[in-house]
């Protein structure tokens, strides 16, 4: 089963080995062949094999020298006259070799694995390569066989628990925060805007899942490094070629992509290309209504290399590139919108000894923005607007690492110099009893455009320190300053602080605590709601108590406790009814939420089962409550879910794979029409979704074939997102009210090729 981001996950298997008490996975004689290489899938191989060269009554008739990768599979099948065949990269062809020798049985011990990182923090999931095993909950392996509704890369994170997902943006509420309190970072460069269609609920992120090699992401109490953000990180970094040559070719409904990578100059540089395009605009033409056609397309670029031994150079490119046409059902309203984004970065990174290394990195960041958008309904409101945004970010970042006997200290230093260009134009007319009988007539006439330009300023150190055999240490503090927002905010010192105490090989206790501060990006002006000033910079304090475990029968647990106290949070706008619309500021229910503080709070729960033969799986349960201080009442966050389940199960046998996943949530909140001043007093029905993916590995002459299916919502169940209203005068004058339910995605199959080679 394929383990989630993170998530730990519990299943019926799990629960048998935890009864039974079998402890024994770490010894391989006598096992199953096909068991151990199917297990190998958790470090993101895959070998190809008949049932008849390997039956599933092979046994490993030797207890291997090596404990991990391809080394063990060659061992393990060498006495059944049996070899491996490189097909592609990480994939295998088990084949027939009469002439391999059995080889002789070796005394010394087995191969060390690379010594554990030790983390600090809590709320940390590294979603990587298997070489940190105690934190690996989703390789990239298990990320291509986890059902993602168009490849995404960050609905990884929508297994998580604490997270508040609706299925269909790309990026989820964390613990209780906004959206736009999660910063995605790549290579070492925070990326602003980095979705596709982000005026339509941003359903997809400009990060390629074939070229992201491993995520780090921290849902609370990250360390002084990261800055400018109150809720969550996502820390994302690319493949390296491993070979000289490497290629993919893919089509699915979602995508047609490309990657190329290659090594150059006796392996001392290497080079990463790729592209997608959107196919999405192409089959709107076949549906039975043409509501619109959004068309999208990234690309991404890597070159590197290594100048000696110390020192290496990196360039780094990402375009992205949107344009779509929407008009809703009753074709009253039309949207269109053009967006490109460019980001370019270069790094320098050089070691000064063994102990202490640098890096610096240079940027540049455009991003362009163009939207339209109409109404026309008779009798009712008409009008339109037309919004135009460029921003440029210039950046250069210093990072250094020393590491010491006891302590290692990591401090730098970044600067910005952002401008930025607003020009919205908007007017509406509203003919009299609309919404409402009874309504009068009115006009809406704005032209903001106010032109940002300053400085972001920042520096930062964070130390790491163990104390005894028990206790380590994680402090920081760092400091933080804008001048493009003509705030007089001063600096905003963070402190940071985490601490582990090691109960015994396999249990360690976790705390943390952190203030944590968020400026209004000079690309987040609210200018579509008529405001053109930046508002103060917002704060949040995280405490969060944690516990890990892992059991002898391969489970991991780990419960976690927070809570987050929000002050000095912006005002924002939201639509009460019905999220899904064009042109959500002409909309009679877009309200405004002046909010002085909130707080979030919760209990997370995860386990996960490390692969066990063919299965692996997970589970996941969060308690939590998210609320808005308003006028001295506690409101409910429009994100809040009381519970929330996650539950997974993933099975792997030669070139098959296979995972079912489904979701769970608490209805979130909605406002009742008849009384719209109790906003977020009912819920909506829960949200619920079964998704599922099955992928085939074909050997071909040259290279592999991946073929998968793929369903999300599989039971299509109609979960609720908004409510439309009408409003209508009966013959007896007397006003009658009715609604139209409006759900997320329905029942939505997918399939798709892969061509490596």
């Amino acid at each position: 089963m394929s383990s989630w981001p993170g998530a730990p996950w519990l299943t019926l298997w799990g629960v048998a080995g935890l009864l039974i008490g079998d402890g024994a996975f770490a010894e391989y004689r006598g096992r199953p062949v096909t068991q151990v290489l199917d297990e190998l899938r958790g470090e993101g191989l895959t070998f190809i094999y008949s049932s008849q060269l390997v039956p599933r009554n092979l046994r490993v008739e030797q207890e291997p020298a090596a404990s991990s990768g391809v080394e063990l599979a060659r061992e393990i099948l060498s006495p059944h006259g049996l070899s491996l065949s490189a097909v592609v990269q990480r994939v295998y062809a088990v084949v027939a070799d009469p002439s391999v020798a059995k080889p002789a049985v070796k005394q010394e011990s087995p191969a060390r694995s690379r010594p554990e990182e030790v983390v600090v923090q809590t709320s940390r999931y590294t979603l990587t390569a298997p070489d940190v095993a105690a934190h690996i909950f989703l390789t990239q392996e298990e990320l291509k066989n986890i059902p993602r509704l168009a490849d995404e890369t960050l609905r990884s994170i929508d297994r998580l628990p604490g997270s508040a997902s609706n299925g269909f943006s790309s990026l989820a509420s964390v613990r209780g925060g906004t959206p736009g309190e999660t910063a995605i970072i790549l290579n070492g460069l925070r990326l602003y805007e980095p979705f596709h269609l982000k005026n339509f609920l941003s359903p997809v992120s400009v990060l390629d899942s074939r070229v992201i090699a491993g995520m780090e992401f921290y849902s609370g109490g990250f360390p002084a490094i990261y800055g400018d953000r109150m809720s969550a990180i996502v820390d994302a970094s690319t493949i390296q070629p491993s070979q000289p040559r490497y290629y993919e070719l893919g089509l699915n409904v979602f995508h047609t992509s490309a990657l190329a990578a290659l090594q150059f100059d006796d392996e001392r540089g290497r080079l990463l290309v790729s592209a997608r395009r959107s196919n999405v605009g192409d089959l709107a033409q076949y549906a039975d209504n043409d509501f619109g056609k959004p068309d999208y397309g990234d690309g991404f670029a890597r070159l590197e290399y290594r100048l000696s031994g110390a020192t290496r150079v990196a360039f780094n490119t990402l375009l992205s590139d949107d344009g779509v046409r929407a008009t809703n059902a009753a074709k009253t309203q039309s949207a269109s919108a053009e967006y490109n984004n460019v980001y370019a970065w270069g790094t320098l990174d050089h070691d000064w000894s063994d102990a202490a290394s640098s890096r610096l990195i240079a940027s540049y960041t455009d991003l362009s923005n163009e939207r339209e958008a109409s109404v026309e309904e008779l009798g009712r409101r008409a009008g339109g607007v037309i919004d135009e945004r460029d921003f440029r970010i210039l950046g250069l970042r210093l990072e250094n690492q020393v590491t010491g006997a006891t302590l290692d200290h990591r401090f730098g230093i970044e600067g910005r110099y952002l401008t930025g260009r607003y020009d919205y134009r908007s007017q509406m007319r509203f003919e009299p009893d609309y919404p409402f009988p009874g309504s009068p007539a009115r006009e809406l006439q704005r032209v903001l455009s106010p032109a940002p330009h300053g400085y972001e300023t920042s520096a930062y150190w964070d130390v790491r320190a163990m104390l005894s055999r028990r206790w380590m240490l994680q402090a920081g503090m760092r400091v933080d300053n804008q001048t493009y927002d003509g705030s007089d905010d001063g600096e905003q010192w963070s402190p940071r602080l985490s601490v582990m105490y090691t109960l015994g090989a396999r249990t360690r206790v976790r705390a943390s605590w952190g203030r944590f501060f968020q400026s209004q990006g000079v690309n987040e002006l609210q200018v579509e709601d008529g405001i053109e000033r930046f508002y103060p910079v917002q704060r949040a304090d995280h405490a969060i108590v944690g516990l890990d475990h892992s059991f002898d029968a391969g489970v991991d647990l780990r419960l976690e406790l927070y809570r987050k106290y929000y002050r000095d949070i912006h005002p924002r706008f939201e639509n009460l009814f019905d999220p899904l619309v064009l042109f959500p500021e002409a909309e009679f229910d877009r309200v405004l939420i002046d909010a002085r503080s909130a707080r979030a709070r919760g209990v997370e729960l995860l386990v996960r089962l490390r692969p066990h033969g063919s299965w692996s799986g997970w589970f996941s349960y969060a308690w939590s409550r998210a609320e808005d201080r308003v006028a001295g009442t506690d409101v409910l966050r429009s994100w809040d879910q009381t519970h929330a389940i996650n539950i997974g199960i993933s099975w792997s046998r030669g070139p098959w794979s296979a995972t079912v996943a489904n979701s769970y949530h608490t209805g979130w909140p909605t406002t009742a029409l008849a009384d719209s001043s109790a906003r977020n007093s009912e819920r909506f029905d829960f949200y619920n979704t079964l998704d599922a993916r099955l992928t085939r590995t074909f050997a071909l002459s040259r290279g592999a074939l991946d073929v998968f299916v793929e369903v999300t919502n599989a039971l299509s169940r109609n979960n609720p997102c908004c409510v439309q209203y009408e409003v209508r005068r009966d013959a007896d004058g007397s006003l009658r009210y009715s609604q139209a339910m409006d759900s997320w995605l329905p029942t939505v199959p997918s399939l798709g090729v892969l061509w490596r080679y």
